[in-house]
């Protein structure tokens, strides 16, 4: 019978931890977190179900999870205390000459699943796994993956917020309208920010091949301080100085923008403008802007002044609303949507 457990820490609070199928994906079984708490969901010969319990275990803590498929039930246990007990008539998947063969998917779903869930999930999941024990055959197999590949390795120690390793960025769609006017926008970006580099595009519109705004690090000429500058094209329309922003601390960036003025804070420093460049990003707010985190596409030459890719852990709120990297349209596979190392002092 199917049988995992594992050690388990994260932040996030929905992605799908570990999916089994059997081999002609006529049975299946889901372990998820929604809202932070466990989630099963599993189909066989005999229909589907869903159910969820326990509390919620996104707390940044390891937490040992076991699911283990019984006579007539699926037991959920955290910590090795009960928290689920599914009735499953008949067993989850069918055994053949004697073995039981399944097809597991770890941190994802098979492409094949489509609509077949008993409820739709989200499932990028930014978590950590230890000490794996799969159908009672230890971490056979998913050591060998996992070996291989040094994104899908653990952090020693982890904290709330994003990681961008400085290989790639995230992209969202937002609708930046102020409701208030039917031409008037508004751009309202608080982030905290503790960057690993002293150059980088922490936050970017991009309409076509221009890059009507970017808010980005930059390296100062002082060795102990570091510029945050604001960009319209390749003009710099606002900038302020900071002490070394590459230390453990973390930096509270603001940026608010309408058509008639601009507004950048670094902590508890201010500067404003209302420079004649803003007609141009007003132009292309009336169009299609896309919004970048943590870098740029490929766009030409001289578009705009810095194009690095960040790196650093950020959290963004865009129109006072929390950015979660799992919502994006397109991540890097590397930037860890809810886990920033944490600096060991």
């Amino acid at each position: 019978r199917f049988t995992a457990e594992f050690d388990f820490r994260t932040y996030d609070a929905e992605g799908v931890i570990l999916y089994a199928e059997s081999l002609d994906n006529t049975a299946w079984i889901l372990l998820a977190l929604r809202d932070g708490k466990i989630e099963i969901q599993f189909k066989n010969e005999f229909g589907t179900k869903v159910t969820s319990g326990g509390k919620a275990i996104n707390d940044g803590l390891w937490h040992i999870i076991s699911v283990e498929e019984l006579e007539h039930s699926i037991s959920v246990k955290i910590a090795k205390e009960a928290v689920m007990s599914i009735n499953s008539p008949g067993t989850l998947f069918k055994q053949s000459e004697g073995f039981l063969e399944t097809k597991v998917y770890i941190a994802g779903l098979s492409r094949k699943v489509g609509n077949t869930l008993v409820k739709q999930i989200n499932p990028r999941l930014d978590g950590c796994i230890r000490a794996w024990n799969l159908m009672n055959q230890g971490h056979s197999g998913v050591k060998e993956v996992i070996q291989e590949k040094q994104s899908k390795h653990c952090l020693v120690a982890v904290g709330r917020g994003s990681f961008y390793p400085g290989t790639g960025m995230a992209k969202f769609q937002i609708n930046y309208n102020n409701l208030d006017s039917a031409e008037d926008w508004l751009i309202n970006v608080t982030m905290t920010i503790r960057p690993s580099a002293d150059t980088g595009v922490m936050f970017a519109l991009v309409s076509n091949e221009t890059v009507p705004l970017a808010l980005s690090i930059v390296d100062s000429n002082s060795s102990d301080s570091q510029k945050i500058i604001v960009t319209i094209g390749n003009i710099t329309v606002a900038h302020l100085e900071s002490k070394k922003l590459c230390t453990p601390r973390k930096v509270l960036v603001g940026l608010v923008v309408t058509k008639q003025q601009l507004e950048l804070a670094v902590d508890s420093h201010t500067d404003r403008s209302n420079s004649e460049q803003l007609s141009i990003l007003h132009q292309a707010m009336l169009a299609n802007v896309v919004t970048y985190l943590g870098g740029l596409p490929d766009v030409p030459l001289g578009a705009t002044l810095v194009t690095a890719f960040y790196n650093g852990c950020m959290e963004v709120k865009v129109n006072n609303r929390q950015l979660d990297l799992d919502e994006a349209i397109s991540k890097h596979n590397d930037i860890r949507s809810h886990s920033c190392p944490l600096i060991m002092q």
